[in-house]
């Protein structure tokens, strides 16, 4: 088959985003068939290996809106001077009222000029250089990896041009995700978008059963689940036991989301340890936003526990999850998290140390820890406690082990892409048969085509 693949983030580019298509152009080249991709080129940090032929990869420009659009988002920013009023004999505004009305000026004009998404610009570019690329080389499909959306609408908008088959997935959903925080009125906007934009969409595929249910309520069509899984070549080679010591070392790795993942009832539960068992614990956090994790850890008078470093190259955030004792996974406890699914989790499982999950306790993510025996899961810091204690006496004593390979089978990404690539094949095989039966329909009478038809 020769797929197509569209979206915004690709290899070099380090984002979880990207490991996911960067990975599924793999498994496809590598299993014979013809992969294009069609993305973009703009984050700082390019350490993610490109593990397909540079030349298969279209980096299209990406384009920043028009600077009248960034001077006023600038402006909105904070308001000026000019916005109070000075005319003689005016009551003067208060300061809070101003400064209160001007946050929500922003975001009102932001959600305007940013439909479907603040990457809406891409498709100004996207879109010529894809249908330069399919007139020299025809695609049998386009798959297109969302968030961010805009490149759901880029691969639609081609597969109408060229009358080809295309398969949007969903790593997070559109108007159903469960943090949509667009204005009011943009609901039913992106409501109409996201119907318009799938409407002749061959498959649909999701990275969670929850959400496979949400997409198919919504849209009357089957869902394919193909979770983001683990790549075994990726990881350094897995030792059977973590060194004994006095020292249990908890890592979290990845973005924290302040208000959404929230450490604090480690935090809490590390405060209720006896002396000597906190004195022998560390916590390091590789993230994005450190400041907030050690504000919070001073917060609970935990500081000497805890430590934050800067986020560092995918390979070496993989190394650093093999050498940990436990992983940390933050989620939210509200249940709108119940179908997140982070793609952490399927590293995490990997490397088969024990998993801390923090968060909404009845989701999907806390299921798969559960049922597999990963870890524990709990947010509540009595609770937490006793689970480290018991952590601390199994590293002391040499136990703290590799918990069984049963808990990540079946999780690769090769497994979970077989899937994917089934669903291409049944797709490009049923519109082969419309495509004929479409021939024979318009041959002339004479034709042999038309016989056929005649004989059938």
């Amino acid at each position: 088959m020769r797929v197509l693949i569209v979206t915004f983030a690709f290899p070099p580019s380090n984002v979880i985003g990207a490991v996911r298509v960067g990975k599924l152009a793999r498994y496809l080249d590598r299993s014979g068939h013809d992969v294009r991709v069609l993305t973009t080129d703009i984050v700082a940090d390019r350490s993610l290996p490109l593990e397909i032929p540079r030349e298969r990869v279209i980096y299209s420009d990406y384009r920043q809106r028009k600077p009248w659009a960034e001077y006023i988002a600038r402006w909105l920013r904070r308001p000026p001077a000019a916005f109070e009023d000075s005319r003689e004999g005016a009551p003067a505004r208060s300061e809070a009222s101003t400064t209160s009305l001007w946050p929500i000026l922003r975001r009102h004009y932001l959600g305007l000029v940013h439909i479907p998404d603040m990457r809406s610009d891409w498709i100004k570019t996207a879109l010529p250089a894809g249908k330069r690329l399919i007139k020299q080389w025809q695609p049998d499909i386009i798959f297109a990896s969302a968030p961010p959306h805009t490149g759901l609408i880029v691969a639609s908008r081609l597969a109408r041009s060229f009358d080809i088959a295309w398969v949007a997935d969903f790593r997070d959903l559109w108007v159903d995700n469960p943090y949509y925080n667009e204005p009011v009125w943009r609901k039913q906007i992106d409501t109409a978008l996201e119907r318009h934009t799938l409407r002749h969409v061959a498959g649909l595929v999701t990275v969670s059963p929850t959400w496979a249910e949400k997409l198919s309520q919504r849209h009357g069509k089957s869902v394919e689940v193909v979770y983001n899984g683990y790549a075994e070549e990726d990881f350094p080679p897995l030792e059977p036991r973590v060194p004994s010591g006095e020292v249990l070392t908890i890592r979290y790795m990845g973005s924290m989301y302040p208000g959404f993942r929230d450490p604090s009832p480690l935090f809490a539960a590390i405060g209720l340890l006896p002396d000597h068992l906190r004195n022998a614990l560390k916590v390091e956090f590789f993230c994005d936003t450190g400041e907030v994790v050690l504000e919070a850890a001073a917060a609970h008078r935990v500081s000497d526990a805890v430590s934050a470093h800067r986020l560092v190259p995918y390979r070496r955030a993989l190394e650093l999850q093999t050498e940990a004792d436990v992983l940390l996974l933050l989620q939210s406890s509200n249940e709108r998290d119940e179908g997140n699914l982070p793609a952490k989790l399927f590293e995490y499982l990997y490397v088969r140390r024990p998993i801390l999950l923090i968060g909404y306790e009845r989701g999907v993510a806390a299921q798969l820890v559960e049922t597999r025996g990963a870890g524990f899961v709990s947010s509540d810091p009595t609770q937490i406690r006793d689970q480290l204690q018991r952590w601390s006496d199994d590293k002391r004593a040499g136990r703290l082990n590799r918990l069984d390979p049963s808990v990540c089978e079946g999780l690769s990404r090769d497994e979970q892409y077989q899937k994917l690539e089934q669903l291409f094949g049944e797709i490009v095989r049923a519109e082969r048969r419309h495509d004929g039966r479409q021939r024979r329909r318009d041959a002339p009478p004479d034709s042999p085509l038309s016989h056929e038809t005649a004989a059938h």
